[in-house]
């Protein structure tokens, strides 16, 4: 017998986890000089912001474009 599929929970409407609209990635939060910190290079600090890119200096790792709305990227 075949299992039965699982019923879909509800969607409460004050969840964090729920957006009725796509929100597109923006850099709009980061300034030139801020301290940066990404999972994969360390910590850094930002030398340029475009619309899609935010340009990192991390140090020995060196400098790196990171897109607009890379997961584990944030500012310290």
């Amino acid at each position: 017998m075949p299992p039965r599929p699982r019923p879909r929970g509800r969607i409460l409407p004050t969840s964090p986890f729920h957006r009725d609209e796509y929100v597109p990635p923006s850099t709009a939060d980061f300034s030139v000089g801020d301290r940066v910190t990404l999972d994969s290079w360390g910590m850094g600090k930002v030398v340029e912001v475009t619309e899609d890119v935010v340009i990192v200096d991390f140090g020995a790792a060196g400098i790196r474009r990171i897109p607009a709305g890379t997961r584990g990227f944030s500012r310290l």
